[in-house]
């Protein structure tokens, strides 16, 4: 199972579904380069529970694996997608514009400047492979596979720091424990419910996300919009 899921890939994804702004977004932000994602790099993956139970008329076999999403199964880094979602959500829904800093060009003293750190990034998930063998024609077996997958949880703390020149505007931590909903599904193969259990992590870490940056881009746009008017 291990050698099937570190050979898949998938993508997070942000949908943005805030209202936009409507008025001027009249003062600027610079955000600067997100430096790590702390987060494994291989998706692990360990057995967690084994049964074979021998029936009189049917044989069943039962196993429950736990997996920890880890960066090399994203097409991208997990910082390079935080970094988007701040700038998606944020220079449609806020009172300014924030930009991508992370070449750390020399801006203004007196410009707006936003530090993020990726606290705790752990996202889980769970596949139950099971099987039963019953008795068919001719002494053959016929074998019953139903597997399926358990819906995934993210941990994800993420630190901002908002200053202008020596002055901290705001300074907190978000974190949320986000469980996705996942519709009762079955899986012939193991290869399709490890893709599916994939899928489903990197959707999960996609909310979870979207969850933190929304409430963010809210606690920013708050203070900013009580800051007297100005270009930087």
């Amino acid at each position: 199972m291990l050698r099937e899921i570190q050979a898949l890939k998938s993508s997070l994804y942000y949908e943005l579904t805030s209202p936009i702004y409507q008025e001027k977004a009249d003062q600027t932000v610079y955000l600067d380069f997100i430096d790590y994602s702390n987060m494994d790099y291989y998706t692990s993956v360990k057995r967690k529970k084994s049964a074979y139970i021998p029936l009189l008329l049917y044989n069943y076999e039962g196993e429950l694996f736990h997996l920890r999403l880890g960066e090399s199964s994203l097409t991208q880094l997990y910082r390079e997608f935080l970094t988007e979602a701040l700038l998606t959500e944020c220079n449609s829904s806020t009172c300014y514009h924030l930009i991508d800093n992370q070449k750390g060009k020399i801006i203004p003293d007196s410009a707006y400047r936003l530090e993020v750190k990726i606290r705790k990034n752990e996202t889980y998930g769970r596949i139950k492979l099971n099987q039963s063998s019953i008795p068919w024609f001719e002494g053959e077996m016929l074998e019953v596979v139903n597997n399926k997958i358990r819906p995934a949880t993210s941990s994800l703390a993420i630190s901002i720091r908002l200053t202008q020149k020596e002055d901290c505007l705001l300074d907190k931590t978000y974190s949320t424990e986000y469980q996705q909903t996942t519709k009762a599904q079955r899986f012939e193969d193991s290869p399709s419910a490890n893709a599916a259990c994939l899928d489903d992590m990197t959707e999960c870490l996609s909310m979870a996300t979207k969850e933190i940056v929304e409430e963010i881009s809210r606690d920013i746009h708050l203070i900013l919009s009580l800051q007297p008017k100005s270009r930087h």
